[in-house]
C-alpha cells in the first residue's frame, strides 16, 4: 500500500465516504455504475474513469485507489477489505437503522436509501472502527510432505 492509500479501517472506512461524496453513490447492482453509453467529454465518469459507487465499491476504491471490478489479489490488501467490511457489517448489525440488525446489502437496497444516509453510516462506523494499522499478512507455513519412495528404489523420472 502507498502512502496515501488508508492505513486502518478507520481511515478506510472515511476515504470511502469521501470517495461517494465527489463521485456519488450507486445503490447496485454490480459495485459500481457501469455508465454505459456515454461518451462525450464534459462527462465526469468519461474523463475521471471514477465511477458510482455501491458500499463495497467505494471501500475498494479506498484500498486500492481506483475502481476495480475484479479480485483483489493483493494478500495484504484482501486482508484490509476483509477486516474494513467486516468492521461496517458489525457496525450496521449493532447499531442499524431504527435499532434494526441489518446485513450491508440488504441495509443499502433499503427502499428510500439515499447517499446521504450511506456516507453518515460509513462515517458513524469509522468512529467506532480501529486507528491501528492494518496488521501485516503472514502467508500460511509450509507443510512438509514425506518424500514416498519409487518402486525400484531409484529417484522419479519426470519426464
Amino acid at each position: 500500500m502507498t502512502a496515501d492509500l488508508p492505513r486502518s479501517p478507520a481511515q478506510a472506512l472515511r476515504a470511502a465516504a469521501a470517495y461517494l461524496r465527489r463521485y456519488d453513490w450507486h445503490p447496485g447492482p454490480g459495485l459500481y455504475d457501469p455508465h454505459n453509453g456515454c461518451t462525450h467529454s464534459k462527462c465526469r465518469v468519461v474523463r475521471s474513469g471514477m465511477y458510482p459507487a455501491t458500499i463495497y465499491g467505494s471501500l475498494r476504491v479506498a484500498l486500492l485507489g481506483r475502481p476495480a471490478w475484479f479480485a483483489i489479489t493483493d494478500p495484504a490488501t484482501a486482508a484490509a477489505y476483509a477486516a474494513t467490511v467486516d468492521h461496517f457489517a458489525h457496525h450496521l448489525g449493532t447499531r442499524g437503522a431504527a435499532g434494526m440488525r441489518a446485513a450491508i446489502l440488504p441495509w443499502e437496497h433499503a427502499p428510500g436509501r439515499t447517499r446521504q444516509h450511506v456516507m453518515t453510516a460509513l462515517l458513524a462506523a469509522a468512529d467506532t472502527a480501529s486507528t491501528a494499522p492494518f496488521p501485516p499478512v503472514r502467508l500460511a507455513p509450509v507443510i512438509p510432505l514425506p518424500v514416498r519412495p519409487s518402486e525400484t528404489g531409484r529417484p522419479r523420472r519426470i519426464a
